[in-house]
């Protein structure tokens, strides 16, 4: 591990663009393909997810620490078609699976699946007979097993392939889950967009709902 000081030396003396962008052939396109054959693999769970949604018109959204942030984006996404979205453990939040004016439907994102939070939030949406949509690394987890429909894709560090590195002075090219969370923001974009389609809604229709309190010109 180098200092501040040397770090920046370093980075004058080598910087190399080329190794900047690396990452999207080693990592980024691998697991993108990788993801691909995971979905095919899983058809009659995503549209039985699908199906769910397209059901519901009010999303209850869950995650802690990078999952939470991609699962908040899937959720934005939501709210620009048109459902009522709601973070559990929002402060303005109100109960799941108690009003009859809506039918609620939670989707959960957690690699390891072992989340307690989560697996708590799981299991008061199942006694409120809520249906849990999961996304998740770890398909023996008890999120998984809680779940009513799941969505598992390999989350394991991915590591250079250059044979003239010894195995063990090879450092992952993706830190820790990143694989992982990665897959999960992806596979929300991809619910959002299908079931956009399959509801006949266009860009401009969503733009409608894109917040409008973050421009700098005042309203005339």
């Amino acid at each position: 591990m180098r200092t501040r000081k040397q770090a920046l030396k370093h980075l004058e003396k080598k910087f190399d663009i080329g190794e900047f962008v690396k990452p999207i052939d080693t990592h980024f396109k691998p697991w993108l393909d990788e993801l691909n054959e995971e979905l095919k693999g899983q058809e009659k769970e995503v549209k039985d997810i699908i199906e769910i949604l397209l059901k519901s018109d009010r999303v209850y959204t869950v995650g802690l620490g990078r999952s939470r942030l991609g699962i908040m984006t899937t959720g934005m996404r939501f709210m620009h078609a048109g459902y009522q979205v709601e973070e559990v453990g929002h402060p303005y939040a109100p109960a799941m699976g108690t009003d009859e004016h809506y039918k609620d439907v939670l989707i959960i994102e957690s690699g390891s699946g072992e989340t307690n939070y989560a697996v708590t939030t799981a299991k008061i949406a199942k006694n409120n007979k809520v249906p849990i949509i999961a996304i998740t690394s770890n398909p023996e987890s008890r999120i998984a097993k809680i779940s009513d429909k799941k969505i598992v894709t390999k989350g394991k560090r991915i590591y250079p392939t250059d044979s003239k590195i010894p195995s063990e002075e090879k450092e992952p090219i993706n830190f820790m889950q990143t694989k992982s969370e990665d897959k999960a923001s992806r596979i929300g974009e991809l619910l959002i967009n299908y079931t956009a389609k399959m509801r006949g809604l266009t860009e401009n229709d969503m733009q409608k709902r894109h917040a409008n309190t973050e421009y700098l010109k005042e309203p005339s």
